[in-house]
């Protein structure tokens, strides 16, 4: 197999740098060789050095800096775009509602995690779901320690949808919940749920009790995920059929994933065999319980679950996808 010299963009995104990252680590262990850098931190003299044969960046990638647009552009190679967001949004365009135009009058390939996406593109574009680094996650690292969770809910939990459901568990399971994220986002949904009137005062009260911190990158979430007894998942509105990277995450670990039903996930894991829906309110309340009071079911589910993941969703395979697209292009 030819061997390709790539270079990686990183991302301002927690979850894009992790997913980058892991996707790097695939195309290390296939024998390719990588450069990555900060999109703020780009050393022109230093990629032209590496000369790579293309350019893998998260969303718009380099677009999102005039200081970055030309020093890519000046490498004459074929750039590709993994988007992992709704391209209108902005967990995509930073603010700049120019960048989707801009990419649109590039080269740039799109590699789209979300079909119903595919047609928004003006360049060459390719669905590609999101994948996960399994190696990380397989296993608990004994040397990170992370408390004991009966429903943990990791992510920022802000949005409508996202508040009014948590709220639900919240109120429905009191001291069951463990949420972690950065303080700040979970600060606001305290407000947010509060003038939303998703809590009462005294409901907001028992609900600050429900952050338990932040995890510091993916060896303390995979120990999160290890440590609970199932994981609930609340897909944000920017991939209305796409399953989020939470999805993969629970599921490498040999967690129990309680979701929201979404058209991939569907289509990737059987339900109720690798993982469970939950459709309303109602139904989650419900589900929650009945695996609650199931442990031997919910592993049995969650082991399943891990064993798919293992064979068709790992960074490795996508790294394998992502080369076979780019042998059309170099």
């Amino acid at each position: 197999m030819k061997s390709y010299k790539i270079f990686i963009i990183n991302p301002i995104s927690i979850i894009g740098d992790l997913l980058i990252r892991g996707i790097a680590r695939g195309f290390d262990k296939q024998g390719h060789k990588t450069l990555m850098t900060d999109v703020r931190e780009l050393d022109e003299a230093k990629i032209r050095d590496f000369n790579p044969d293309f350019v893998l960046g998260l969303d718009y990638a380099h677009l999102i800096r005039d200081d970055s647009k030309s020093i890519i552009k000046n490498l004459n190679v074929p750039i590709v775009h993994f988007f992992i967001d709704d391209p209108n949004s902005s967990f995509a365009h930073a603010g700049d509602l120019t960048l989707y135009n801009k990419l649109a009058c590039t080269d740039g390939i799109v590699l789209c995690w979300d079909k119903a996406f595919l047609s928004d593109f003006r360049n060459d574009v390719y669905y590609l779901p999101t994948g996960i680094d399994f190696e990380v996650y397989k296993e608990p690292d004994t040397g990170v320690k992370i408390g004991k969770s009966s429903i943990l809910f990791a992510g920022r939990p802000l949005t409508d949808r996202r508040e009014s459901i948590i709220a639900h568990v919240a109120r429905s399971f009191p001291g069951l919940l463990s949420i972690y994220c950065y303080k700040p986002h979970f600060d606001r949904s305290v407000e947010n749920m509060l003038e939303k009137g998703f809590l009462n005062e005294t409901e907001t009260g028992e609900y600050k009790k429900c952050h338990k911190g932040f995890l510091q990158g993916e060896k303390e979430l995979a120990a999160a995920y290890h440590n609970c007894d199932m994981v609930l998942n609340i897909t944000m509105e920017q991939g209305p059929s796409s399953m989020n990277s939470r999805v993969l995450e629970a599921l490498a670990t040999g967690a129990f994933l309680l979701t929201d039903p979404v058209g991939d996930t569907a289509e990737y894991f059987e339900e109720n065999r690798d993982f469970v829906f939950y459709r309303d309110l109602g139904d989650l309340t419900e589900k929650i319980r009945l695996y609650l009071e199931n442990p031997g079911l919910r592993r049995e589910i969650a082991g399943n679950g891990k064993k798919k993941v293992e064979q068709s969703h790992t960074l490795y395979r996508r790294a394998q996808q992502i080369i076979h697209i780019m042998k059309g292009y170099l």
